[in-house]
């Protein structure tokens, strides 16, 4: 092989094997931010709240390929479940417990129900005679 393609190769596997190690560290090392926290509802001080890895892995599949996760996702279930409903629980997870805990008081607070239970007047037995 000519000495100007391995030196290419080898540029491009050293780029490669650099981005790996940037993004490995930004999961695993970087602390969290501020946003970070309050999506996981965690204190001040911690810096590396519980599902913070998880979190950032989600966002990350939400951001770059969200069709493509969620099909990687019903094809790892065997068909358990549905795309739709694996991308529904990327963006959730993506967006942290404490915001979709947010988003459920809000719908609270602005008197949205929160059961399935029907509302019936009148008798709801027949009495025995």
């Amino acid at each position: 092989m000519p000495l100007t393609l391995r030196i290419a190769f080898h540029s491009l596997r050293c780029g490669w094997l650099a981005v790996m190690i940037t993004l490995a560290a930004w999961l695993g090392l970087a602390a969290a931010t501020p946003e970070e926290r309050a999506a996981l509802g965690a204190q001040i001080g911690d810096e590396r709240p519980q599902g913070l890895v998880q979190m950032r892995v989600a966002r990350a599949m939400v951001h770059f390929a969200p069709d493509r996760a969620a099909a990687f996702l019903s094809e790892a279930s065997d068909g358990e479940i549905s795309p739709e409903l694996a991308g529904m629980m990327l963006r959730h997870l993506a967006a942290g417990p404490a915001a979709q805990q947010a988003a459920f008081d809000a719908m609270v607070a602005d008197g949205g129900q929160t059961s399935t239970a029907r509302r019936v007047g009148g008798a709801k037995f027949v009495p025995a005679n």
